[in-house]
């Protein structure tokens, strides 16, 4: 029964991302074009097929290793709040921008100031957490495409991003590291 209710854990925690992420998807939609459209619609689908194995293999898993389940917690539950701390950064929660609208600032502190993406960067954390602990090399595989879906999202929205705001956010690129802290 506990695999269960962690596996749920794991699945229902994603929900409050979905409800409030930063942009409409099919208003977004239009303004993008080509591989960004596709990259757009592809991310969330393998996203969402690794949390849903994990889920799956997390529910399976007996017994839960203590410990690893402990950090596991932990670890999603951090990515929760460092995702809700950004996205609170971007706009208020009601209001989502088109992909064309210019941040009204460049933000360099809290969750912006560790990584430039760090929505993105919570995402990972947060997929990686029920990953970590039914612990099979198949969500190895699904969360090293999940990393990549991303990565490429994270490169598409920073060419809008350098459109939009030029010289400011090619100095901000040279500082802070694009989706892991101090690494990449």
């Amino acid at each position: 029964m506990l695999p269960l209710l962690i596996g749920a854990v794991f699945g229902c925690g994603w929900i409050p991302l979905f409800l409030y992420r930063a942009e409409e998807r099919r208003e977004a939609l239009p303004f993008y074009a080509g591989a960004e459209r596709f990259w757009v619609n592809a991310a969330p689908l393998i996203l969402a097929l690794h949390v849903t194995l994990a889920c799956i293999l997390v529910s399976l898993t007996e017994p839960l290793p203590r410990l690893r389940t402990a950090f596991a917690l932990a670890l999603f539950g951090g990515a929760i709040a460092f995702w809700f701390r950004a996205r609170r950064q971007i706009s208020a929660f009601t209001r989502r921008p088109l992909p064309d609208d210019a941040p009204p600032a460049l933000r360099r502190d809290g969750p912006f100031g560790l990584v430039r993406n760090p929505l993105y960067f919570a995402y990972l954390l947060a997929a990686a957490a029920p990953a970590l602990v039914a612990l099979r090399p198949v969500l190895l595989v699904t969360w090293a495409a999940a990393c990549g879906a991303l990565a490429i999202r994270a490169a598409q929205e920073e060419r809008r991003l350098h459109a939009q705001l030029g010289a400011e956010y090619a100095a901000y690129c040279r500082e802070v590291k694009r989706l892991v802290p101090f690494v990449w």
